[in-house]
């Protein structure tokens, strides 16, 4: 049951991280509205309760392949299905789902053969597993990093980009290994510092962050924020999965990517040509979403929905039944 929401400063903080997830606390406390100290504490209150975090995943300039898997399970067998795919490192989101299909997997795999792998091997020997479709991704339009909270103003935002460039490429080059666990540890917490990423690299601080901003200047690894949606002001989420003419589906991925709702627009290989998950503030505006895309997208067509009922993980973290971050890592 829901006992929290996130107050007008709690939102203010969180959309600053958005928009620039490692920023000291110096250069988020004028933005926001509070000393640095303040801005700290309340941070670390809202990662206790599991209600904000940070995660990070690979991103444009590394090499990966993804994956939409619909899953349908026997009943009976749902609750071990789900434990065995959120073990699953490859597995990096599932969401319970009501609809045509039981789950939603967000699969990344470093190369195709790992996904054939998973899709022809692992997956057929989950026991449980009745059906699948796979969504094979052929290009990802936009992700979760551009939503935003809408609780900064624009000039406030602006201020904030000012005040911490992002990344930018060094010379030196990052090794394999250090690159490796430099990722691992940002996947544990984003912000950790450059000093505690050193002494965990057992390199020198230098070292350590001309490394962070190799891998997040080129993308090879981002860093977000995220929160948990059912104490958010945004508690629905529902994945669409759409059909367009091929001479306009980048067109139209295009336009959904400027939703305001959109949380993830992906190009599928798959049955379907779009696949989109968006957060909406309730139920009821899922019909308000639906009649702006056929009035302004009448050649798409919604070919089908699923409403998402609990989400056991979400991009490499484990969520309890409240949508919290579970502290304990799987």
């Amino acid at each position: 049951m829901q006992d929290f929401d996130f107050d007008e400063r709690d939102l203010r903080l969180l959309h600053a991280l958005q928009v620039r997830p490692r920023a000291p606390w110096t250069a988020l406390a004028p933005v926001v509205g509070a000393d640095a100290v303040t801005l700290a504490r309340r941070w670390n209150v809202l990662q206790d309760r599991g209600l904000a975090w940070m995660t990070s995943y690979k991103g444009s300039g590394a090499r990966f392949v993804g994956a939409i898997i619909d899953v349908t399970c026997a009943p009976s067998m749902m609750s071990a299905v789900i434990q065995g795919l959120v073990r699953d490192r490859e597995v990096v989101s599932v969401d319970q789902t009501a609809g045509a299909r039981d789950l939603i997997l967000t699969v990344f795999c470093s190369t195709d053969a790992e996904l054939s792998t998973f899709l022809l091997d692992r997956i057929p020997a989950v026991e449980g597993i009745t059906s699948t479709r796979t969504h094979r991704v052929t290009r990802m339009i936009t992700d979760a990093r551009k939503w935003r909270l809408r609780s900064l103003a624009t000039d406030e935002v602006r201020a904030l980009e000012r005040a911490v460039p992002l990344p930018t490429p060094r010379a030196s080059a990052v090794s394999a290994e250090v690159e490796k666990d430099l990722a691992g540890i940002l996947l544990m917490d984003g912000r950790t510092s450059v000093a505690d990423l050193a002494r965990l690299l057992r390199i020198s601080p230098t070292r350590a962050k001309t490394a962070l901003a190799n891998v997040l200047g080129s993308q090879r690894v981002v860093v977000r924020l995220e929160l948990a949606r059912t104490s958010s002001p945004w508690p629905v989420c529902v994945w669409y999965f759409l059909s367009a003419p091929a001479s306009k589906v980048d067109l139209v991925a295009a336009s959904l990517a400027g939703l305001n709702e959109a949380r993830l627009v992906v190009t599928t290989g798959g049955t379907h040509s779009i696949a989109m998950a968006v957060w909406l503030r309730g139920v009821e505006d899922m019909a308000v979403l639906e009649r702006q895309l056929g009035e302004q997208l009448p050649y798409v067509e919604i070919a089908d929905r699923s409403i998402v009922l609990r989400t056991p993980k979400h991009m490499g973290k484990r969520l309890d039944t409240d949508g919290r971050r579970i502290i304990q890592e799987i």
